[in-house]
């Protein structure tokens, strides 16, 4: 159970009452993870536009290697919460069940495009030790097709769940209490 109380939908007014109306038309419901953020309505709105312009918009990362990458992210961190629902999001993405379960378990035995093995060996290093981060890195990506462009947007999923993880698991939310009773 979270560790904040957050502004429960029925009492949302303003600027919070539109975040949540805006999220609830984009995946169906308001994500408890977001509801936490609620206390501050400027934040709760930052966020939801930071994960809707890197994570929903269409760029020059597919949605599905984005979403391999928060699961990664969110793996290597522990974040049991955020890890769930990106195995889910890659599924609705466009990859089979056993291929989002595939990537998660051991990316480099998955059955993805070598150019993404290589993508996700860089997400790794930057979400364990990013000061280690090197050239020779981001040229073995460009080396397997990955553009200037895409790489910054894998290193800034990797920010954002980092960032997202830490305060999911601090503030302890389960994906087991955004679901229906």
């Amino acid at each position: 159970m979270p560790r904040i109380q957050a502004i429960a939908e029925e009492n949302a007014e303003g600027k919070v009452k539109a975040v949540y109306d805006e999220l609830r038309s984009v995946f169906g419901k308001v994500p408890g993870v977001m509801k936490a953020l609620s206390p501050w309505p400027d934040v709760l709105e930052l966020y939801a536009t930071r994960i809707g312009m890197i994570m929903l918009s269409e760029t020059q990362l597919t949605r599905s290697v984005k979403e391999m990458i928060a699961a990664l992210v969110s793996k290597i961190n522990s974040c049991d919460y955020c890890l769930t629902y990106h195995k889910g999001f890659m599924v609705d993405a466009g990859l089979s069940s056993q291929d989002a379960e595939a990537v998660v378990a051991d990316y480099q035995t998955a059955a993805i495009p070598d150019a993404e093995k290589k993508l996700l060996a860089y997400v790794e290093k930057v979400t364990r030790h990013a000061n280690k981060t090197t050239d020779s890195d981001v040229e073995g990506l460009k080396e397997c097709g990955w553009s200037e462009g895409q790489i910054l947007e894998a290193t800034l999923v990797v920010g954002l769940f980092s960032d997202i993880n830490r305060w999911v698991d601090a503030l302890g939310f389960r994906y087991e209490d955004d679901q229906p009773a």
